[in-house]
Formats: structure tokens, sequence, C-alpha cells
């Protein structure tokens, strides 16, 4: 009974020992270092490390494996300080059904003086080139105007979409010669994708920065 008693204390040990083991090993995994938006491509820059505890509940990407996230995108909005899972990646660039990606060629008078960012809820301004001609009410002669002329133009230029996501942002290169400062892609209804293509084509679109907390808007209203 004594050998038998004195064996049960060991292997009382031994499985405390072993659980108590398992509970705090701790591995390097990645982590969000700043929010990243659905559909944003996952860059070194936003991400971190952190030592976790192992957990059958968990699954987040060990720091090993960051390698493998060049070219994934965020399959859904993942918040700054998340731990990153495998769950939250994607292959492909996702999009809300019936939206589009537009490219928009910015200067300066066109977007905010501190830019956007991935994320950023904006309105889409459709605005009037030097020497465009207005037609209809705003001008019945269809006469030439340009942008300094006052009320005509001002009337002339509408909201094309009411409100956008801004779904990536980039710098152009220094061998740019348009005097484009930031290149933004924007997240629009497929409906108006068309015409805010045309605008930005011409140089005649901008972007108004829309409060934050905006509800983001796959299928962002908007008129022509």
């Amino acid at each position: 009974m004594t050998v038998a008693s004195a064996l049960l204390v060991l292997v009382s040990i031994a499985i405390f020992a072993t659980v108590y083991s398992s509970a705090d090993h701790r591995v390097p995994v990645l982590i969000v270092r700043s929010t990243i938006q659905q559909g944003q491509r996952i860059s070194a820059d936003e991400l971190g490390t952190a030592d976790v505890a192992s957990s059958g509940g968990l699954s987040p990407i060990p720091v090993f494996r960051a390698s493998e996230l060049a070219g994934r995108w965020a399959a859904v909005t993942i918040p700054a300080g998340s731990l990153l899972t495998a769950g939250d990646l994607s292959a492909s660039r996702p999009l809300p059904g019936g939206s589009a990606v537009v490219g928009l060629a910015l200067k300066d008078g066109q977007l905010p003086s501190t830019g956007v960012a991935a994320g950023d809820q904006v309105m889409i301004v459709q605005t009037l080139g030097a020497g465009s001609v207005l037609s209809g009410a705003d001008n019945p002669g269809g006469v030439a105007t340009g942008v300094g002329t006052g009320i005509a133009a001002a009337t002339s230029s509408g909201v094309l979409v009411a409100q956008a996501s801004v779904f990536e942002t980039a710098t152009p290169t220094s061998s740019s010669s348009s005097g484009t400062t930031e290149l933004v892609s924007v997240v629009v209804p497929s409906t108006l994708a068309a015409a805010v293509s045309t605008a930005a084509a011409a140089s005649q679109v901008s972007v108004v920065l829309l409060p934050t907390g905006s509800a983001p808007s796959g299928g962002a209203s908007g008129s022509t």
C-alpha cells in the first residue's frame, strides 16, 4: 500500500507538471498593430509579435509563418491588438456584392491636405474643368466657362457618390510628372463605377472626407 501510494503521488505530480508546462508554454505569434480594413492588403508594417500561451481554442499564426502572408488580403476588418488567424486572411481581394474598385489619381486641392487612408469614408464629387461647357438650366446659351467663374461653375458640379470607402492608397513614383500627390482606390457601387472612372480620367473628381464613424457601404449611395 505504501508503494502504491508513493506511485500515485508521483503520477499526480507528473500529470500536474505536464498540464502546468502545457498551460505555460508560450509561442511567438503575429498580432495586428493597427486596424486592417476588409479588403486591404496585409502589410508587414501593420503587424507585430506577441508571446501567447498555446490554447486549443485559438489558432493564431506563428511568427515563423509570416512569409506566407505575402499577397494576402484581409477577409474581414481586423481590429488593432487582435491576434492574426488564418480565418482573417483571403488569397483574393474580397469585395461586397454589387461593388467595384475605381482608381483616382488626385492632386492638391482634390483631397484633404492630410490625404486619406484605407477604411476612410469619403464623398466623391465631380468638379468642372477649365473650358468646360455647361448645358441645360445652368447655361442655356452653352457658354464656355471655367472653374473660377462662380455660381455657374458650382451648380454644374455634383455628387457622384454620397459615401464610398477608401480601399487602398499609394504614393506616386518619383518619376511621375503628372502632379498627382496620392493614388486612391475607392469602393463604389458597380452602377456608378463608369461615371466615377470617366470623371477621374478627366481629372474632374475630388474626394471629401466624411466624419469618423460613418457606416461603410459596399452599396454606397450616389447620384449622377
